[in-house]
């Protein structure tokens, strides 16, 4: 089935499903599929949630069996997540082995792992970690600080730092959690800062997978602003020791404007995979895939493709 056939069929709506791992429970989305489709695993960005990028894959769903979690402290996951004793995104790339070994298992085929920002930077550890488990690896915007900047944040956050390589934690931290209804807050992000270049389609879809009903009616974010700036000053792991040993075919996609994956990210990434597409978009941002969704789409059909062939 070619790519133009995939992309021109009627998109699938997701189903919600649970999964019980190690400590807690995580939700995630589940798109129906054919029989022996190959599976797709996509992780969001820190403060997302899975629901987010819901219009960026159902076009692949007649190719793929996609799931799409909302990773810890994030979305409907109940899994404990605490912002005082967060160090680093190891516990995210331990969640994801945990989560798609047993369905490496029932398939009896290795995953295709996409991400986002901190989604990419996960699923690349997990792919280190258990190339058994994967087939291949979409990378959109991964975190990758260099390490000098990385040392930098981790005594900033040692000595209680405010701004510098702060300035994201310093941000979320300070993020309104609570509306009065779901549509009040959409109309608050629609156009304005992180969400200035997303689809009105996307941040509807955000605040519909990233919001709780309270008590009073009102709604929260389900991530917590201190969750979120904790992710940022978590920088205990090391992107650039699991790069060493990554062993799986890969495509990046990283943005020309203010990237988070940092020289020399792309080029290390392109020697490890001799075959790999490392594609710069000139006008991407960080929220290429809000911006760009059908070049991702097509970079996920051509890795699938290139590992079919």
């Amino acid at each position: 089935m070619n790519e133009a056939v995939i992309l021109n069929k009627a998109p699938a709506a997701p189903l919600r499903r649970e999964a019980t791992i190690r400590d807690g429970t995580v939700s995630y989305l589940d798109w129906p599929s054919a029989p022996g489709a190959p599976a797709l695993h996509f992780a969001h960005a820190n403060g997302f949630n899975a629901m987010t990028y819901r219009a960026m894959l159902s076009p692949l769903a007649s190719r793929f069996h996609i799931r799409a979690w909302d990773a810890r402290g994030h979305g409907l996951s109940r899994l404990p997540a605490d912002p005082a004793s967060h160090a680093n995104w190891y516990v995210y790339r331990d969640d994801l082995i945990a989560f798609i070994e047993p369905l490496v298992e029932a398939a009896g085929a290795p995953i295709l792992l996409a991400g986002h920002s901190m989604g990419g930077a996960m699923s690349l550890m997990a792919a280190a970690e258990r190339p058994d488990l994967v087939r291949g690896l979409v990378l959109v915007e991964p975190v990758m600080v260099p390490k000098a900047a990385r040392w930098m944040m981790r005594a900033y956050k040692l000595m209680g730092g405010k701004g510098g390589p702060m300035a994201l934690a310093d941000g979320a931290e300070r993020r309104r959690a609570i509306f009065a209804d779901r549509a009040i807050m959409a109309a608050a992000y629609k156009g304005r800062g992180a969400f200035r270049t997303w689809p009105d389609e996307m941040v509807a879809d955000y605040v519909d997978g990233g919001t709780i009903m309270r008590d009073d009616g009102q709604i929260e974010l389900s991530c917590a602003p201190a969750w979120e700036a904790a992710n940022f000053r978590a920088q205990g792991h090391d992107i650039w020791e699991a790069l060493d040993r990554l062993k799986v075919p890969l495509t990046l996609l990283y943005a020309g404007k203010n990237s988070t994956c940092r020289v020399p990210g792309p080029q290390i990434l392109g020697e490890r995979d001799p075959n790999a597409t490392v594609l710069r978009l000139g006008q991407a941002t960080h929220f290429l895939p809000m911006e760009f969704p059908d070049v991702v789409r097509r970079e996920i059909l051509a890795l699938d493709a290139r590992l079919s062939g």
